[in-house]
């Protein structure tokens, strides 16, 4: 995590790795649900815009063997940089886990 202070914004820049195309997909969905009362762009990425700032994730890497996410939070207060990164990584953590427990799931099936 790269944090920098871009006058007038507090800037963080975070890279994640993630296996598939689909685990981007429902990440940008989730988000979508969780700040859906705040205006949203979905031209290269997501972009949401909130009342201090705004946050984008795109995909980083398109390279199959190496994929990554870019997530940028723009903010005028840190505080608010601080609240929306803890948000963005509670829902990251959660979507791992239901893949975790999906690819688990689907392991099973197919040795049965």
């Amino acid at each position: 995590m790269d944090i920098s202070f871009q006058a007038p914004f507090h800037v963080v820049t975070r890279y994640e790795k993630i296996k598939n195309v689909e685990f981007y997909d429902q990440f940008v969905n989730w988000l979508k649900g969780e700040f859906d009362l705040c205006l949203m762009e979905e031209l290269d990425g997501l972009t949401v815009h909130y009342p201090n700032g705004l946050f984008s994730v795109k995909l980083f890497s398109k390279n199959e063997k190496d994929l990554s996410i870019e997530i940028k939070i723009r903010s005028k207060t840190l505080k608010s940089v601080n609240e929306i990164s803890s948000k963005i990584e509670t829902i990251h953590r959660r979507l791992k886990k239901v893949f975790l427990k999906t690819t688990a799931i689907n392991e099973m099936h197919l040795f049965n």
